[in-house]
């Protein structure tokens, strides 16, 4: 039997899988009604000041300079970023615990506190 290493033919079989199973999930009505950004940082048995938000994150990176850890828990939700000192090789797992799941995005960014 020839195997399926063809590109177009992992494409098709991908796709046939996907619609067999009803496709890619939705986001529920639930996920698409983001709470205030001021409430989010409040809850979770956070205090204020331990975490910021705004709608742009200038991910530096660490290599450049940056020490700011900065997510996003979901691609529609705006950038937030620590206001405390994460460990270099944290800031995933710090964004992790903060949204409750996978964050979106995290990067290291150069974004001053305000």
């Amino acid at each position: 039997m020839k195997k399926l290493t063809n590109p177009l033919m992992m494409a098709l079989v991908s796709m046939v899988c996907l619609s067999a199973c009803g496709g890619a999930p939705e986001e529920t009505a639930e996920e698409a009604a983001l709470p205030d950004p001021s409430s989010a940082v409040l809850s979770r048995d956070r205090v204020p000041g331990e975490v910021s938000a705004s709608w742009t994150a200038n991910c530096a990176g660490w290599e450049n300079g940056a020490r700011t850890c900065s997510w996003r828990c979901r691609s529609s939700s705006e950038w937030m970023w620590a206001t405390q000192s994460v460990a270099y090789g944290q800031c995933n797992a710090y964004a992790n615990n903060f949204c409750g799941l996978n964050a979106h995005a995290t990067c290291w960014s150069s974004n001053s506190h305000p």
